[in-house]
């Protein structure tokens, strides 16, 4: 889409500090998108977004009740080692959370909604999981044996409920809040921050677990041992990497409004079946020993990676593409237009105007930068 002229009706620039725009009526349709993001949803999408707002407190509630309620004995005798698998699950989290914001590129996704994110994963998804998951390990074990239940039972269980309802997570703060999952790399975010928050409550109960496991003589040492282990040894693929494979899946469908091309909806599965597969791969009684561990972790990662680099790529083309168009209208350089898409960028370009004017540019970058987003949400492939 092209909106080129003889000449801009304003001087070009190559700074950070974004034009006012036109009055005019040519090139009205960049201002328009400037306060696209701020308009108020529409009346149909008010109704799904409170029924998703309060099933998911109510799940939420719920998972932390369970949770709760399955784990108060243990953390009632074992009050230091639960405090000490705390403090550094916190500190673990905290870290994650800094991290998995920003990758996002362009701009960190809503502060809220990450923390909200963050919260299924630690209580509704988790509860949930511990629920179903000990109905159906015992399932397998009397279809197969218990045997056959203690090898298999948790690979063919956990992949599939687990990753379900982290994904219906990120599934109802797409409907809460359409603007907040408008696209792949935002479903990817949302469904890693889902998974982090799974993985803190899940090393949580795995370290209450492994004290009783380990005879109770060191319940301190029991737990730093096996936190060790599932942060710093398979933390790097773990269940954020799983979900945010799956949550990009949900991104992909939100682009489109819930009404998918067969071509959309198919990547749209098979996404879904790859963090379900290397969920397997990863649970599956394979490649047993610290190497086979290592190899599996390294398998979840780069698979997380390459679909994060593919939604990354796509997000930002668009993005500068709708800048691009948005400099033309506004009579800015290409080059300064662009530069906006990165944090780096507009930075730099801030730098470059009077300190006393960097407010007004910084607004008028964050305005320019939310319109591109809103228009590269529209972009279908």
């Amino acid at each position: 889409m092209s909106h080129a002229r003889p000449e801009p009706d304003v001087p070009s620039t190559a700074s950070g500090q974004v034009p006012t725009p036109r009055q005019s009526g040519q090139g009205h349709e960049g201002t328009e998108h400037l306060t696209a993001p701020h308009a108020e949803p529409h009346r149909a999408q008010r109704l799904p977004a409170l029924f998703a707002t309060l099933g998911l407190a109510l799940l939420c509630l719920g998972g932390f009740v369970f949770t709760l309620t399955n784990f108060f004995g243990a953390m009632w005798v074992f009050p230091t080692e639960t405090l000490a698998a705390a403090v550094v699950l916190a500190v673990a989290g905290v870290f994650g959370f800094w991290v998995l914001r920003r990758i996002r590129p362009v701009r960190p996704p809503s502060f809220t909604f990450s923390l909200l994110a963050v919260l299924w994963g630690l209580t509704g998804a988790i509860g949930l999981s511990l629920f179903s998951n000990t109905q159906l390990m015992s399932a397998w074990s009397r279809l197969g044996g218990v045997e056959f239940g203690s090898a298999w039972g948790a690979a063919l269980t956990a992949p599939l409920n687990e990753e379900l309802l982290k994904t219906a997570g990120v599934v109802l703060i797409a409907v809460m809040a359409a603007r907040v999952v408008r696209g792949p790399v935002d479903g990817f975010v949302m469904g890693a921050l889902v998974g982090l928050g799974f993985q803190l409550a899940e090393d949580f109960t795995y370290a209450l677990n492994s004290i009783m496991m380990q005879g109770a003589t060191d319940g301190v040492a029991s737990v730093l041992q096996t936190l060790f282990l599932r942060v710093g040894l398979t933390g790097l693929g773990s269940h954020w990497a799983m979900s945010a494979i799956a949550g990009t899946a949900v991104g992909l469908l939100a682009a489109s409004a819930w009404r998918p091309s067969p071509g959309r909806a198919t990547g749209a599965l098979l996404l879904f079946l790859l963090a379900i597969g290397v969920h397997w791969l990863f649970d599956a009684p394979l490649l047993e020993g610290i190497l086979g561990v290592l190899f599996k972790t390294l398998v979840v990662f780069l698979s997380a990676l390459a679909v994060y680099f593919v939604a990354r790529h796509a997000h930002r083309r668009r993005v500068r593409e709708s800048l691009a168009e948005q400099g033309e209208e506004l009579g800015m350089l290409r080059s300064a237009a662009v530069t906006l898409a990165s944090r780096h960028g507009r930075h730099r370009e801030l730098g470059r105007v009077a300190a006393p004017e960097r407010p007004a540019v910084r607004e008028r970058q964050d305005r320019m930068v939310a319109a591109a987003e809103e228009r590269a949400s529209e972009y279908r492939v």
